[in-house]
């Protein structure tokens, strides 16, 4: 993948440089209203291009979730012009995740009846880039009809989600975590085979070794999640898991799973050299590891696609924290609480 290294380096280290920090979270946390967290952000490097145009008294919840959505596509957009190999493959992989998040909130929306609240709030972006018709999707009337459309889709060519779209179609019902362990799965699958094919050396193994550490606490929580709440067989929780590993086995995994105490499980993943800064549930405690290890990477890393793969990561977890923030201020948490939900 020929980035213009430099050029992408550079970039990539400018839009971090502007992330909301600890100190602009503690604030917005204090907030009374939507309308407050609005003009706040709107006066931040990070989002005031986005937030321009707005009336912070008038805007709500809703609105302004989708202006800083698009803000972060943007980003990701702006990075299309660097790739300069003619295929642009590893821009399609960051369409690639947002899309399967797409599916996932538009098969789910199917499931509960709710389709048109989603189809109206489809980010106009992934629209214009994906293979998939979204709206489509979500205005099938059942699962079978759902899973009709995805079957046509490149997501029905590994063998398992093949069966589980197949076996929705006969029995109109569809799990939709493991739909997205099945997504996952096959999503890592081709982006490490490209990392595999595209790159060389020093930087293949960096950009593997960023991509498996996600994958390692994607699949702590996945399994601990399934382990509490599906019912299932160790068995079939360990089938759910994605099939790629930096450092944790599915039997260490597994013996994370049986221990209750999140503070226990984050002294375990301390001595895998896995250091946590928010304890508070086991889906805090995997996604502040994953933050941690892509911020040094933006910091220390010389390879413009690991830093671009990093950042895009973090952009996706900061838009997820002001999403909990805003939900905080409008149910009047306190600023405390609300900043214990966050990844920081």
């Amino acid at each position: 993948m020929a980035f213009d290294s430099n050029a992408v380096l550079a970039k990539s280290r400018a839009i971090y440089g502007r992330r909301l920090t600890k100190e602009d979270y503690a604030r917005l946390s204090s907030m009374k209203t939507v309308a407050d967290v609005c003009e706040y952000l709107r006066q931040t490097p990070r989002y005031e291009k986005a937030l321009a145009d707005v009336s912070s008294r008038t805007i709500h919840r809703g609105r302004l979730e989708e202006l800083l959505k698009r803000a972060v596509y943007d980003v990701f957009e702006s990075f299309h012009i660097f790739d300069h190999s003619g295929c642009k493959n590893y821009f399609r992989f960051i369409v690639a995740k947002l899309e399967i998040e797409q599916i996932i909130s538009a098969v789910s929306a199917v499931l509960s009846k709710s389709s048109d609240y989603y189809i109206a709030s489809l980010p106009a972006f992934i629209t214009k880039h994906s293979r998939l018709d979204l709206p489509a999707l979500a205005s099938s009337e059942n699962i079978a009809q759902a899973a009709e459309v995805l079957e046509k889709s490149q997501y029905c060519s590994d063998k398992k989600l093949k069966k589980m779209l197949s076996d929705a179609i006969v029995t109109g019902n569809l799990s939709i975590p493991d739909f997205e362990s099945a997504l996952y799965s096959e999503y890592y699958f081709h982006l490490l085979r490209a990392i595999e094919n595209e790159f060389r050396g020093r930087e293949k193994k960096e950009f593997k070794i960023a991509v498996l550490k996600t994958i390692d606490m994607e699949n702590v929580v996945s399994f601990c999640r399934k382990a509490r709440f599906s019912g299932q067989t160790s068995e079939e929780n360990r089938s759910a898991l994605i099939p790629f590993k930096y450092r944790l086995s599915a039997d260490e995994i597994e013996e994370l799973a049986k221990e209750k105490s999140v503070e226990k499980i984050a002294l375990v993943l301390e001595k895998k050299g896995c250091h946590a800064t928010n304890k508070e549930t086991i889906e805090l405690l995997t996604e502040s590891i994953s933050f941690k290890n892509l911020e040094k990477t933006i910091r220390l890393s010389q390879s413009p696609a690991v830093v671009y793969f990093a950042l895009t990561q973090c952009l996706s977890t900061e838009l997820k924290n002001i999403k909990t923030l805003v939900e905080g201020v409008r149910y009047g948490l306190n600023g405390g609480d609300i900043l214990k939900m966050l990844v920081l």
